[in-house]
């Protein structure tokens, strides 16, 4: 059970923490992986602190500017962040002007959950598989638009990818999220779309879309029968995470709260199967081996953002 800071350090300058409402921002629209993931987390979480924790959207600029948002809020624990590998591990490379440093301007709570994007087209599309996608774009004259959520996203690294790997241009077009994707490949705006597994999966359930391939190291466990990107021949093993941050230079037994908060959020029986709904793993790890995962990712991201060659401004 927690306890609300036992510590004597703690018993003085934040013994009443929390004593209002949290606000838990999602740099991305209402709807997303990312949201719907944010609202079971928050609310196994405000159940755990005896505290509201409202969801805000601030969706722009591949999360970056929901991001950037908590980086210059007070470090008091009453504004967080559901970070992702977008905003804190690919923006370094693909935004210049990056207006946060992820390392400096944060403090990691808690990885929540990671899993795989995945590409889907209008069911109508002629293509049924990655190869047949990529053999209709070499046709003399093809010009095939694809979705993600931004520029610089990690959707538009991955199908980068796909373009320099078979020697093909797909067209980007840049969304605020993904949700608006699907609705405009569902629609018949978009041919094709990235997604997160999380947003697409209901509607690929549902016979609105149809999955080519996913990003990630393996299948994934909700598309099993769907292929990964290496297995169709384009040489990306790209996974996506899910991640708890404060504003650099939060209290540490604040950060301590909220990590045993989260810690006890993602051991709760009924959050691993809604994890495991969205088709992610629910592999968390505490806020010492997040930090260091990211400064990993941070170069191989890096890496292939100067591989694939693309200028982003």
């Amino acid at each position: 059970m927690l306890a609300m800071a036992t510590s004597t350090t703690s018993a003085t300058a934040h013994a009443a923490y929390p004593d209002k409402p949290i606000r838990l921002v999602v740099p991305y629209t209402a709807g997303g992986g990312g949201d719907v993931l944010a609202r079971v987390v928050a609310a196994r979480m405000s159940a755990i602190l005896k505290q509201p924790i409202v969801v805000e959207n601030v969706p722009g600029a591949s999360g970056t500017i929901g991001a950037h948002k908590v980086a210059r809020a007070a470090p008091d624990g009453y504004t967080l962040l559901l970070g992702v590998s977008g905003t804190h591990v690919i923006a370094p490379s693909t935004f210049p002007r990056l207006p946060y440093d992820p390392l400096r301007d944060f403090v990691p709570v808690s990885r929540i959950a990671y899993g795989g994007n995945v590409l889907v087209a209008n069911p109508g599309f002629a293509a049924h598989s990655l190869p047949e996608l990529i053999a209709m774009a070499k046709k003399p004259g093809a010009d095939i638009a694809y979705g993600s959520w931004g520029e610089g996203s990690g959707g538009h690294l991955a199908v980068t990818s796909i373009n320099v790997a078979a020697g093909i241009q797909l067209r980007h077009v840049p969304y605020k999220g993904a949700s608006p994707v699907l609705a405009d490949v569902m629609g018949g705006t978009l041919p094709i779309g990235m997604s997160d597994t999380t947003t697409a999966l209901s509607l690929i359930r549902a016979g609105k879309l149809r999955p080519l391939a996913v990003s990630g190291a393996e299948r994934s466990p909700a598309l099993p029968d769907i292929p990964t990107f290496a297995e169709c021949g384009i040489p990306l093993k790209l996974d996506i995470w899910f991640g708890l941050f404060a504003p650099a230079h939060t209290p540490e037994p604040i950060v301590d709260l909220l990590e045993q908060a989260a810690h006890a959020a993602a051991a709760d029986p009924a959050m691993k199967a809604r994890v495991a709904e969205f088709g992610l793993h629910d592999t968390q790890i505490g806020r010492a081996a997040f930090a260091e995962q990211m400064r990993i990712e941070t170069r191989t991201w890096a890496g292939l953002v100067k591989a694939t060659g693309v200028k982003f401004n």
